[in-house]
Order: structure tokens, then sequence, then C-alpha cells
């Protein structure tokens, strides 16, 4: 109770001392119009929650990225800020608020702009020795707020490998692990074909989205649990793995869902309550297995 009422107290001195200066205002103003945008952010964070995306997650980012530099003020109000760099930041922040009317429609564009924002802010306030002293808050805090990232990802994959790969290989274990637990499946690209039917692995199925669900989610816990830069990329891997893993199991059963359950079975496994029935698996063995790591202790020489 106290730490909240001092954090209460502190926010409103830096408001007070804000209104005080004409950057402190042009601060205000920035990020006001980011509190103007929020409401429908939290709308699509829900709606992505409830639908198996990392929403919640990448909010979690970005609030544990401002809650690494809220710990940090007293390192910031040290850092000296250049003339120019508080221009420049000035002037960002100004085309930022001027844009913003002519974004409120999108919010793809709502984002670049509070992210524009708050690079004007940062640069206006801190200089640009900011961005080297602080990369994981920066980090944390543009993968937050980044628009799309799964759509990004998608196409910067498309780009990189070949066509329906990850789908064709998915499609690939899940028969070998139908075979091996006697069900009569073949596949032909990225389709499944088992006696009773055929199945068809989509991008969907393909594991990528759980995937990234694990690194975001891996890399907080690497984060808070203040680990090593190997420790961590070691902490997001083992988080990727796992959940192409799990993928394996969960293409299998939505395969015997399709061809022997029908199709209410199907889409119950493929819908909402399925997804989230093996995202609790996952993160149950994903906990254990990080906190593994975490309790281990560094080797001496």
């Amino acid at each position: 109770m106290n730490k909240s009422l001092s954090a209460i107290d502190s926010t409103r001195s830096l408001l007070q001392q804000g209104l005080k200066t004409n950057h402190g205002r042009l601060v205000i103003v920035g990020l006001f119009v980011g509190l103007v945008f929020w409401p429908f952010w939290l709308y699509d964070i829900l709606k992505g929650t409830l639908h198996g995306a990392a929403s919640l997650l990448l909010l979690s980012a970005f609030c544990l990225g401002l809650y690494q530099l809220w710990v940090q003020r007293s390192h910031l109000n040290k850092l000296r800020v250049s003339i120019d760099d508080r221009w420049l930041g000035h002037l960002i922040i100004i085309v930022g608020i001027c844009a913003a009317p002519f974004c409120a429609f999108s919010e793809w564009s709502q984002k670049v702009v509070w992210l524009m924002i708050l690079f004007g802010i940062a640069v206006s306030s801190w200089g640009f020795l900011f961005f080297s002293k602080h990369p994981a808050s920066v980090f944390l805090i543009v993968a937050g707020l980044f628009p799309q990232p799964t759509t990004v990802g998608k196409a910067v994959w498309d780009v990189f490998t070949p066509p329906e790969m990850l789908e064709r290989f998915m499609a690939w274990l899940g028969t070998i692990g139908l075979n091996l637990i006697g069900q009569k499946a073949t596949v032909e690209q990225a389709i499944i074909s088992l006696p009773a039917g055929s199945v068809l692995v989509d991008w969907g199925c393909s594991g990528y989205d759980l995937a990234c669900i694990a690194a975001v989610a891996s890399l907080l816990m690497a984060l808070f649990f203040k680990q090593s830069f190997m420790r961590s990329v070691l902490i997001v891997l083992l988080g990727i793995v796992l959940a192409l893993i799990a993928n394996v199991p969960r293409i299998m059963l939505m395969s015997m869902a399709s061809a022997y359950w029908g199709q209410d079975s199907f889409e119950f496994w493929h819908g909402f309550w399925g997804g989230q029935i093996f995202l609790s698996i996952l993160f149950t063995v994903h906990y254990y297995a990080v906190m593994a790591i975490v309790k281990q202790k560094p080797t001496t020489r």
C-alpha cells in the first residue's frame, strides 16, 4: 500500500514539475495522445487474448519496460541532453501529435504514431545516449507496442523460407506420430490423410503463433529473473522448441477429430477452448523447465 502511494505521489510530483516548463507540457500532450488510443488497444488485447494470441504477453512486455525505467528514474534524471537533441526530440513529438488525428482510424498507424512520440520524448528528455544505456527497456516497450507483430513475422518468414515449409514439416511430424500410435496415416505436402478422412495443416496450425507466444513468455521470464544474456537466449530457444514439440500432438488430435469424431469435435480442439487447453499444458511444462534453468547456479572457474 505504501509503495502504491509512493508511486502515486511521485507521478503527481512529476506531473506538477512537467507543467512548469514548455518541454514538460509538450511531453504531457504527447503522452495524452497515447492515453486517448489506449482504450481501443485494450479492446483488441482482450479480443486477441481470448483467441489465443500473445496480446496480453506483449502488454506485459510494455509494462515491464516502463517499470524498468521507473525504478531507474534517478539515473535517468542524471542524463544530460544537448540542445540539438532537445530540439530534434521536440520536432518529432510535434510531428507525431499533428499526425495523430489523421491516424485515429487504424490501430497500426496509431501505434506507429505513439512510438514516434515516445521516441521524441526519450531523445528530448535524455538524449540519444539513453538508447545505449537502456536497450532492454527500449526493446520491451517497442515490442509491446509493435503493430501486428505476427503478421509482420509471417511476411518475413515467407521471404526467407520455401512455401509451406513449416506447415509441411508439421504435417510430416504429425503423420509420424499418428503411425506410432497405430493410426495408418499418410502425408502429401501439408495434407494428412487417414482412412476416414483428411486434414490440411495450414498456417494457423503450423505452430508459428504458438512458438511466438512461447518466445515472448520466455523472454519476459528471463528478464524478470534477471538472467544473463546467454541464459536468456537459452530460455527463449527452449520455449520455441517446446512450443513446436507441443504442436505435434495437437495436430495429431485434430486430425483424428476431423476424421473420426465429427466437425463439432474438430472445431472444439481447433477453437478457443482447445487452444487454451494446449496452452495451459505447454506453459505448465515451460514454467518448470525455465525454473530448472533459473535455479542452476552459474559455473565458476
